[in-house]
């Protein structure tokens, strides 16, 4: 069942920036996890110093050009940026309430990392729980970083709602059974990352350097002989074991070529990182983008959105929702009333309507004689009729044959003679069925008549029933 909240804040899509050394990525996916929609643009050198944005003009060029080439939907982004600039640390903390982990690091900074508390911006998440302690990953990065992409992204209209390592972006897009871990390695123009990963959580992670004018080979020794001895330590320390490791190979210089090119130095399966966008580079925008959107405060994901920017997105959601929810609960008190307004004047109107025809019928009622009142003196007209019949040269020896056939329960309060055709048309009511085929009865036997035709709807009723009667005379 969905929040309160919920109900009366709209829900916000987002599109992955991932921001590389040497490009810019972008992707955006439907609610399927389709890719609707992707661009990718080169940054040139001198943009960033240090991992620090220093021409904020071009990069925010670079930003329209790319959200202009995406046509993304959304303004909303989540971002996440080279693993050289992040810095992480496993930490173990006694047993406490999750809502207090954030305040015990906080304690614990300054020895974590070499920068002071107010330098930087953390998160982290958690990796285990046991009955004693908790274990956890810690990601800082320094403030300069962030402090000068963030603005940069608000002035061409984006919002950014999380900055997370591209480490552990890639991480959620592993697919493992229990107990199985990976070696993630990110191979890019300018560097690679070598990431240990487990149960979508990244324990690790070291940076191999690929500076100007070191050969291709160079670098891919490099690389080999640092997984190796990341999975030479983590072997030792009996997480890793060929059954249940996998070499990952993800990035701009991904490839089959340079997977067979280290398998024979590996004792390790070794695949290419393939999503939905089947391109290796794009796979960390990608990876943010499928992602949904977790607060700083989520103990299953690393966020370092700065906490200026989240607290002013709390005020505007605070603000939509109570927007919202007055705006609907006026519109719901309007229809109400329109409702309440229109059921009464309804009701009103078949008030009036019902008086008027009660009135009506009491009045019709009022104005007509009783039903037996009007029994009787149809029987006495039938009387009459049957005492004028002598008086008629035509039907007047067969209305005297009638008369004697018929029985005292049978009432005549209509009659009519057909001269052209002999035929006699009788209604009346009879005060129960069996006189009234009696009454048949006695006009099939007579010599005087034939064609007797009673209808069967006379006989639906057991008394008191209403019936009509035809036949002819016989010549």
């Amino acid at each position: 069942m969905p929040a309160l909240t919920d109900l009366f804040i709209p829900k916000h899509t987002h599109f992955g920036l991932s921001i590389g050394r040497t490009w810019i990525r972008a992707v955006e996916v439907s609610p399927e996890n389709k890719v609707r929609t992707a661009a990718e643009i080169q940054i040139p050198e001198g943009i960033f110093k240090d991992g620090v944005l220093v021409n904020t003009l071009v990069f925010k060029d670079l930003l329209h050009k790319l959200v202009a080439a995406g046509k993304f939907s959304s303004n909303y982004v989540m971002v996440c940026f080279p693993e050289v600039y992040a810095y992480s640390r496993e930490h173990n903390l006694p047993l406490i309430p999750l809502s207090d982990v954030r305040e015990a690091i906080s304690y614990q900074v300054k020895d974590l990392f070499p920068f002071p508390e107010e330098d930087i911006y953390f998160d982290w998440k958690l990796v285990e729980q046991s009955a004693e302690n908790l274990k956890v990953v810690v990601v800082a990065i320094q403030k300069k970083i962030l402090d000068t992409i963030v603005p940069a992204l608000i002035d061409i209209g984006l919002k950014p709602v999380s900055f997370e390592p591209g480490a552990s972006a890639l991480s959620r897009l592993l697919v493992f059974n229990p107990g199985q871990h990976a070696i993630v390695t990110e191979i890019n123009y300018r560097g690679a990352y070598v990431s240990v990963v487990a149960g979508k959580k990244t324990l690790f992670t070291t940076i191999v350097n690929h500076p100007q004018g070191e050969t291709d080979e160079v670098f891919f020794t490099n690389i080999n002989q640092t997984v190796l001895e990341v999975i030479t330590y983590y072997k030792n320390k009996g997480i890793l074991a060929e059954k249940n490791t996998t070499i990952v190979l993800t990035g701009d210089l991904a490839s089959t070529q340079f997977a067979d090119k280290m398998k024979p130095h590996f004792p390790y399966p070794i695949e290419l990182l393939m999503t939905a966008i089947s391109n290796p580079a794009f796979n960390k925008a990608f990876a943010v983008a499928i992602s949904p959107i977790a607060p700083p405060e989520d103990e299953n994901s690393i966020n370092l959105l700065p906490p200026e920017i989240q607290k002013k997105y709390d005020r505007e959601r605070e603000s939509i929702f109570y927007r919202n929810l007055f705006g609907r609960s006026g519109i719901v008190l309007g229809i109400f009333l329109v409702c309440s307004i229109m059921l009464f004047a309804f009701l009103t109107f078949e008030r009036q309507r019902l008086e008027s025809r009660v009135k009506s019928i009491t009045d019709i009622t009022a104005s007509q004689k009783p039903d037996t009142q009007k029994l009787l003196l149809l029987n006495a007209q039938a009387k009459n009729i049957v005492e004028l019949a002598q008086m008629r040269k035509t039907a007047r020896d067969k209305l005297q044959v009638i008369t004697n056939l018929l029985p005292p329960t049978i009432h005549i309060t209509q009659w009519e003679f057909d001269d052209t055709k002999q035929q006699f048309i009788l209604q009346g009511e009879a005060e129960s069925r069996t006189d009234l085929l009696d009454f048949k009865s006695k006009l099939d036997a007579s010599d005087e008549f034939d064609r007797i035709t009673l209808p069967l709807d006379s006989l639906e009723l057991a008394r008191n029933s209403r019936f009509s009667i035809s036949f002819l005379v016989k010549e």
